[in-house]
């Protein structure tokens, strides 16, 4: 399914929602790559970002 909307806006908020939940720049970038608004990958990168996110939570180093 292919989704709508302006998809950099979606990608930034992806990313910022996953500082939200405490990951630093480094580990986002790490994850994230560059961005390719002819091959926008918002599903793919926001689910990543939430594997890693529980992966440290259920390891302890998420103290938020």
């Amino acid at each position: 399914m292919e989704a709508t909307g302006n998809q950099v806006l979606r990608y930034m908020a992806i990313l910022n929602a996953a500082a939200a939940f405490g990951l630093d720049r480094c580990e986002i970038a790490a994850v994230a790559g560059p961005f390719d608004p002819h091959r926008a990958r918002c599903d793919q990168l926001a689910d990543a970002l939430a594997d890693l996110i529980l992966a440290r939570s259920r390891t302890g180093e998420c103290s938020g």
